[in-house]
């Protein structure tokens, strides 16, 4: 199948645009809703710490089910009802506040909810993407979007300051909710429809679909190797993360506004690494691509301690730029193959199982990383962090993922047997490249 640039996909743009102002929003409501604790409750450390652990605890805990719901039920239908569930979430905030209402409890069930519905739209987004753009266009897809990501990560939490510093907390939750609206509205008007025997009349019990969606990652070597990858550089880019900030302020003795440019730098960093990761790939070959940037991302970790000691604010700064550009090549890539591999009537299952466990290994990550800190010393545990980042890149040679050459491109290919797909040998036809699945 011919590649045509999505410039002019309708259907992806009103998605991506959705998207854009969702991911947006969201970044004020996770400043806003602990600033409420804090400021107008009273609330402390442990407070904060339960909001945020209700926030993403529902992907370790619920991404396999909502998995399983997404590839039973229209996938589009699950997102559109998550944007309006977390709008009225967040919604009764502001309500609560003008009645003088809020309370902890309050916090922590819209915190539960929103987590939960998140849960499901990621789970279902991702699973849908394939089928409404192609998998020839997965890796300009997955580009733009995580783009869209950076951008938010990068001026998200500034705007939704101003918007406390000029509204409230609480009133500016609002404004997050009506972003929810955006991406609903914008939902509704995609014109693409699922091929209904995909998501309906499944007979199979949801335990034997759970079981054949196991058997499909596990028993697939292009998605075994790539799932063992992501979860161990995860985990110790986890280890990583929980230490390198306060190695910049207990070590090098930083100043708040020094790392926060040092994060900023970082955060335009993802955004080029993001737009050339497609290039690079290309240059590279994309099994090449993984397992370098994987153990580039690791000595950048393992470098923290000797830049930060010559340079000091200065090495911070190249050591946040280099992290910040192979990160979003690793994920954009590592998602984008995986959504061209996996057959799309598992695709749900596939993904939510994959994101339960890099979740859970983000959680033991940073559990592990505050500990190693506390016993070893910030050094030992930033090195140590690297090392398994770079480990988990090069696991990639074990397998088939070190040989393939580009993405597939096409319709997802039935890899489920380890030899590879089942009909054919899709390689043989020169205008659909697919990866290498032997194995």
């Amino acid at each position: 199948m011919a590649k045509a640039s999505l410039g002019r996909h309708a259907d992806f743009n009103r998605l991506w645009a959705g998207q854009t102002i969702s991911n947006f929003g969201d970044k004020i409501s996770l400043l806003a809703l602990p600033t409420i604790a804090i400021v107008t409750l009273g609330g402390g450390p442990v407070e904060v710490g339960v909001l945020g652990t209700l926030r993403f605890l529902p992907f370790f805990l619920l991404a396999p089910l909502a998995g399983l719901v997404a590839d039973r039920v229209s996938r589009r239908s699950i997102m559109i009802a998550a944007d309006l569930g977390r709008f009225l979430a967040l919604a009764s905030i502001p309500v609560a506040f003008a009645l003088d209402a809020v309370t902890l409890p309050h916090l922590y069930v819209v915190a539960a909810v929103v987590g939960v519905l998140t849960t499901f739209f990621e789970v279902s987004y991702q699973s849908w993407l394939p089928q409404l753009i192609g998998t020839e266009n997965l890796v300009e897809g997955n580009t733009k979007l995580q783009i869209s990501r950076s951008l938010a990560e990068a001026l998200g939490a500034g705007a939704g300051g101003a918007l406390m510093q000029v509204l409230g907390a609480a009133r500016a939750v609002t404004v997050d909710a009506f972003t929810f609206l955006v991406s609903l509205v914008a939902l509704l008007f995609i014109r693409h429809r699922e091929v209904r025997e995909q998501v309906e009349g499944r007979k199979a019990s949801a335990a034997a679909d759970m079981k054949e969606g196991m058997r499909t990652l596990f028993g697939t070597p292009v998605l075994r190797s790539l799932f063992v990858s992501n979860v161990v550089v995860n985990f110790g880019a986890a280890i990583g993360d929980a230490l390198i900030l306060v190695y910049a302020y207990n070590v090098l003795g930083l100043s708040p506004g020094q790392v926060g440019i040092a994060w900023a730098v970082m955060a335009v960093f993802v955004i080029v690494g993001a737009v050339l990761s497609e290039q690079v790939a290309k240059a590279l070959t994309l099994g090449r691509t993984l397992v370098l940037v994987a153990v580039v991302l690791g000595a950048g970790y393992i470098l923290v301690p000797s830049a930060g000691a010559v340079g000091g604010f200065a090495g911070l700064l190249v050591v946040q730029a280099v992290l910040g550009f192979v990160s979003p090549i690793f994920d954009i890539h590592v998602l984008s193959l995986v959504q061209g591999v996996t057959p799309n009537d598992q695709m749900g299952r596939v993904g939510g199982t994959a994101l339960a466990a890099v979740y859970g290994a983000l959680s033991v990550g940073y559990a592990v990383g505050g500990v190693l800190g506390e016993t070893v010393g910030l050094t030992p545990g930033l090195v140590l962090a690297g090392v398994i980042i770079a480990l988990g890149g090069l696991t990639l040679l074990l397998g088939p993922v070190a040989a393939i050459r580009e993405q597939p491109g096409g319709e997802p290919q039935d890899v489920r047997a380890e030899g590879g797909p089942e009909d054919g040998t899709p390689e043989d036809d020169p205008e659909r490249p697919v990866a290498s699945v032997t194995g």
